[in-house]
């Protein structure tokens, strides 16, 4: 036998924007009960209208609302990236370099599949770029800038929480760069002119 209340609820739980709508009470339940009807070929208009009259009734806070909530945001600017290929000479300039700075606090260095990466600001951005040779270089981008978010630790069993986020920035029409998330640290890499505002629209869901 079918369960439709069941097939309504997984069906919900896969489409996070129509739960955040249902408990906003922005989204016709009568609509949205065709819609499923016609995704999920359900036929009982009067039960899958039903189930989902019951998940706004067990309306309940985003895991990823709720980590927001309880993290700290840092707003940085000119911020430059280097994107090299990856080698085993790069591997050792990096080496070098981190030996050698006196500023490793304004370095972050990413290993991805295809090379490395490092996150310093514009100014220090153009003494490392001379110790790699021109064509062990795949980019350079300057006059960025970022969020920080330092999240509690409960991040790493919070399901959501970085699509929550990134979707918070798309609704604003704001281009995300980069994402770097490793442990309870999220920074995003942004345009510089969508700093300020990216700033402002992450503050005020932390502070609601």
């Amino acid at each position: 036998m079918v369960n439709i209340a069941e097939i309504v609820r997984e069906y919900i739980r896969k489409n996070p924007d129509i739960k955040e709508n249902i408990d906003a009470g922005l989204i016709n339940s009568s609509a949205l009960a065709r819609h499923i009807m016609d995704q999920e070929s359900l036929e009982n208009f009067d039960a899958v209208l039903a189930a989902i009259k019951r998940c706004r009734k067990n309306r309940t806070v985003s895991y990823g609302s709720d980590i927001l909530d309880r993290s700290n945001l840092e707003m940085i600017s000119d911020i430059a990236i280097i994107i090299l290929k990856r080698s085993y000479n790069n591997i050792k300039i990096i080496t070098n370099i981190i030996n050698n700075t006196k500023k490793i606090n304004s370095i972050r260095f990413i290993d991805t599949a295809e090379g490395f990466s490092i996150i310093t600001d514009n100014i220090l951005i153009e003494k490392i770029s001379t110790f790699f040779p021109e064509d062990q270089i795949l980019k350079i981008q300057r006059n960025l800038g970022g969020l920080i978010i330092l999240s509690p630790e409960t991040i790493e069993r919070a399901k959501g929480y970085l699509n929550y986020v990134t979707t918070i920035l798309f609704r604003a029409n704001i281009n995300i760069i980069h994402l770097i998330s490793f442990y309870n640290d999220t920074t995003i890499i942004l345009e510089s002119k969508d700093l300020t505002d990216a700033f402002k629209i992450i503050s005020s869901k932390i502070m609601e």
